[in-house]
């Protein structure tokens, strides 16, 4: 006899941090949707450990493996039907990717997949429109560690995306050297984000936007400040009020805004930098949070292919 369900268990190993999704999903229907039982999440901060030569150093592939080996002992406790790994943008830019991959293999107990930036964004997208009202002209942002995804779709399909060559580690380490934040440093900071999706401008502005769906840490750690202050809505301008009220702080260990977890408060400026530089180039006046992402879709993505 068949089975009914089958476990599923998705992995992301992001820049910043790894994601383990446990599910089940149901072998009946016709559209099968995983219902999540289990998340983990580690920040490992793999892009922290990117030098000038894009090489990741020891001390960053060593709590990436410690993480690994936490979550293969969950794996091995909970016993899945599939399993599927992605590494992101830091693998991505790694030029010691192989070695590292044979350790974190070795760690984990399962393969990984690299994932070129455009299958990145393809799964955000999708982790965004699993939990999402995506049913009109949407606009997506995921601010990662080493990359930022901007995807224009209409529905449950990305019309055009790009994976754009910043993160808010990467950013964090560039232009807050020391968790020091100033103004200068800001615009600085900001000015590089917007030369970078400036090439895209006209492509997206093709693409008529009813809602901005933001994905991802950057986005929830904006969101927690605003709800804590009683802000009702992510605007443009709050965020650049922010960016100056982080200013004023001085440092990274300053910052003590309501609703700000402490583990985000070292690559906050960095996230902030970013998004005002996006929001800026894309006009965009307001914005929303989205609590899908790229494991979310790779874990509908893995329930496709088990039900297929």
């Amino acid at each position: 006899m068949a089975l009914k369900k089958k476990k599923l268990a998705a992995i992301d190993m992001g820049s910043n941090s790894f994601h383990l999704l446990m599910a089940e999903v149901s072998m009946t229907g016709f559209f099968p949707k995983p219902r999540v039982l289990t998340r983990h999440k580690q920040k490992v901060r793999l892009a922290d450990g990117l030098n000038a030569a894009n090489t990741i150093d020891d001390d960053a592939a060593k709590r990436a493996c410690q993480c690994l080996s936490g979550f293969a002992a969950e794996l091995e406790q909970f016993q899945p039907d599939a399993v599927t790994v992605v590494a992101t943008a830091a693998l991505r830019k790694a030029s010691n990717q192989i070695p590292l991959l044979e350790q974190f293999e070795s760690a984990l107990g399962h393969p990984i997949q690299v994932i070129t930036g455009e299958q990145e964004a393809e799964l955000i997208y999708s982790g965004v429109c699993s939990v999402s009202q995506c049913a009109n002209d949407v606009l997506v942002i995921d601010i990662g560690g080493a990359s930022t995804e901007v995807i224009a779709g209409h529905g449950l399909i990305p019309k055009y995306l790009q994976s754009l060559d910043m993160g808010c580690v990467v950013f964090q380490n560039r232009y807050f050297k020391g968790g020091v934040m100033s103004e200068p440093a800001f615009a600085q900071a900001k000015r590089e984000a917007t030369t970078l999706i400036e090439p895209f401008l006209n492509d997206y502005r093709q693409h008529n936007w009813q809602r901005v769906l933001g994905a991802s840490g950057t986005f929830r750690a904006v969101s927690e400040i605003a709800h804590a202050e009683s802000q009702p809505t992510l605007t443009r301008e709050w965020l650049n009020e922010l960016i100056q009220r982080c200013a004023q702080k001085g440092t990274v260990d300053a910052l003590d805004f309501p609703g700000l977890r402490e583990d985000r408060k070292a690559v906050l400026a960095g996230g902030l930098a970013i998004l005002a530089g996006i929001t800026e180039a894309l006009n965009i006046e307001e914005f929303e949070v989205t609590y899908g992402a790229l494991r979310e879709g790779l874990l509908a993505q893995l329930a496709n292919e088990v039900t297929a």
